[in-house]
C-alpha cells in the first residue's frame, strides 16, 4: 500500500526444487514519464495553481482567487490542506502558513472542495465576478473525538462493501475509512501532482528456520512516483523480467492510493475493530477481506491510522487464494509503515515481506525475507511548500510548518 506501481514479488530460480521460481519484493518498475505541465508552472510557493496553460486562451475578466485555510474557533492556519475548484478539477496542498491561490478564474459559479485529516470535509459554492478578485477565509471543523473510547466486543462486527459512493452503514467505520480515503487522496494529490523520484535500499534474505541461517543480497535503485499501474480485481499476478533473477513473476499489490479507488473498494469489505495499542500510541484500525466469490489471487489485511491526527502508521497486506496459482503462493505477507514528511502528509518509509519458500529435499523450513527502507527523495519540477528544489532530501528529514502565523 504504498506506491502507485505497487509491491511486485517475484519468483525466481533457487526456491524450490524442480521449480524455476524464486521470492523477491521489489518497488515500482515503471519508466513511463508523465510529465506534469502543471507542476512546471507551480510558483515558488507551489501552493499557487496556474491555470491558462500555453495554447489556452485566457478568458477576459478572469481573477486570482486566493484564501486562509484556518482551524474553526481558533483561528490557526492549518497547513497542507487539499483544495480543490470544480469544475477546474485543479487541486493543491494549501502552503505552510495554509494560503492558497488559484490564478485565471473565469467568471461563473464553482464548487470549491477543501479536504485535511482530521477535520470534516468542507463543500461550498463560489462565485466569481469579472475583474474582482477573490478573497476567503475558510474555517474546518475537527472531527469529534468520540471515538478515542469506542471498544470493539463480541460478536465481531460484520465485514461491509462499501456501495459505488463509498457509502458504510456503520457510521464509525464511515468515519474511520473516509480519513483512510483522504491519505489515500492526499498521496495521489503529491504523487501527481508533484512527482517524485525515490531511493530505496533492499535486503533480500532466503533464511533457514531451523538452523537463524541467510543467505543474503543487498542492492539499491531508484524509482518514479508516477507509474501507471492500478488495482484490478484478480489481477494481482503478472509476468515479467528482472535484472536480479531472470523471468520471474510479479505480485502487484495495491497501494495507499488504491483505498480512493471504487475499482478496490468495491472489491472488498471493511470493518472497524477499535482503537488498538500501535507500536506505543493509539491507533484506529480497519480490516478489509476480498470478495468471497473471487476465486483469483488478490489480498486483504489492516490498516492503522493515528487514533488524534487520522494519519496513516502502518498497512498490513496477506495474499488471498495464492494456492491457485503454479507453483503456489502461499503465506505472503507485507508491512509496510510510513513517516511524515510534511505537517499530515505521509510517505512509506519501510516496506518488510516474508513468504514461506520451503519444505526443501530434506524437509527443512525456509522463508524468504525482504526490506526496502526509504534512503531519499527528490520532487521532479517542484515540490509542496516547504521542500528543496531539485535537491535530494534525506528520508529522516522533518520539514516542519512554522510555529505561528505570520504577521497580518
Amino acid at each position: 500500500m504504498l506506491q502507485d506501481a505497487s509491491l511486485c514479488f517475484a519468483q525466481g530460480s533457487d526456491t524450490l526444487p524442480g521449480l524455476s521460481y524464486h521470492t523477491q519484493t521489489d518497488v515500482m518498475k515503471s519508466s513511463r514519464l508523465l510529465f506534469m505541465f502543471l507542476a512546471t508552472l507551480a510558483c515558488a510557493g507551489d501552493a499557487k495553481v496556474a491555470l491558462g496553460q500555453a495554447g489556452e486562451t485566457l478568458v477576459p475578466g478572469s481573477v486570482t482567487v486566493a484564501g486562509a485555510i484556518v482551524a474553526d474557533g481558533t483561528g490557526v492556519p492549518i497547513p497542507f490542506t487539499t483544495v480543490r475548484i470544480q469544475p477546474l478539477g485543479r487541486e493543491r496542498f494549501s502552503d505552510r502558513n495554509g494560503s492558497f491561490a488559484y490564478y485565471a478564474i473565469p467568471p461563473g459559479r464553482y464548487e470549491l472542495q477543501v479536504r485535511m485529516l482530521g477535520f470534516l470535509p468542507l463543500d461550498t459554492t463560489i462565485y466569481v465576478a469579472a475583474n474582482n478578485p477573490l478573497a476567503l477565509t475558510i474555517a474546518m471543523v475537527r472531527i469529534p473525538t468520540s471515538l478515542e473510547a469506542v471498544t470493539v466486543s463480541a460478536p465481531p462486527r460484520r465485514c461491509i462493501f462499501p456501495d459505488e459512493m463509498g457509502f458504510v452503514e456503520d457510521p464509525e467505520l464511515a468515519l474511520v475509512l473516509n480519513e483512510a480515503r483522504k491519505n489515500a487522496q492526499r498521496e495521489q494529490l503529491l504523487r501527481q501532482t508533484y512527482p517524485f523520484e525515490y531511493r530505496m535500499a533492499q535486503s533480500h534474505d532466503t533464511h533457514d528456520v531451523a538452523t537463524a541461517r541467510s543467505s543474503l543480497q543487498y542492492d539499491t535503485a531508484t524509482y518514479r512516483s508516477d507509474a501507471a499501474w492500478r488495482y484490478r480485481r484478480g489481477r494481482v499476478v503478472s509476468d515479467d523480467h528482472s535484472k536480479l533473477f531472470g523471468e520471474v513473476r510479479l505480485m502487484r499489490l495495491p497501494t495507499l492510493a488504491d483505498l480512493a479507488d471504487r475499482h478496490f473498494l468495491s472489491s472488498h469489505c471493511f470493518k472497524y475493530s477499535g482503537v488498538v495499542d500501535e507500536r506505543g500510541s493509539r491507533a484506529h484500525r480497519i480490516d478489509f477481506l476480498t470478495d468471497s466469490t473471487l476465486v483469483a489471487p488478490d489480498v486483504e489485511g489492516s490498516i492503522f491510522l493515528d487514533s488524534a491526527t487520522y494519519l496513516i502508521k502502518r498497512a498490513q497486506f496477506r495474499l488471498t487464494r495464492g494456492g491457485t496459482v503454479k507453483p503456489a503462493i502461499l503465506g505472503l505477507e507485507v508491512t509496510t509503515t510510513y513517516r511524515e514528511i510534511l505537517p499530515n502528509v505521509a510517505l512509506f518509509d519501510e516496506i518488510r515481506s516474508v513468504q514461506p519458500v520451503g519444505p526443501d529435499s530434506n524437509g527443512g523450513r525456509r522463508e524468504f525475507r525482504e526490506v526496502q527502507r526509504l534512503m531519499s527523495y527528490r520532487f521532479l519540477y517542484g515540490g509542496p511548500s516547504g521542500t528543496t528544489g531539485h535537491k535530494w532530501i534525506p528520508a529522516d528529514s522533518v520539514l516542519t510548518a512554522p510555529a505561528s502565523p505570520p504577521g497580518g
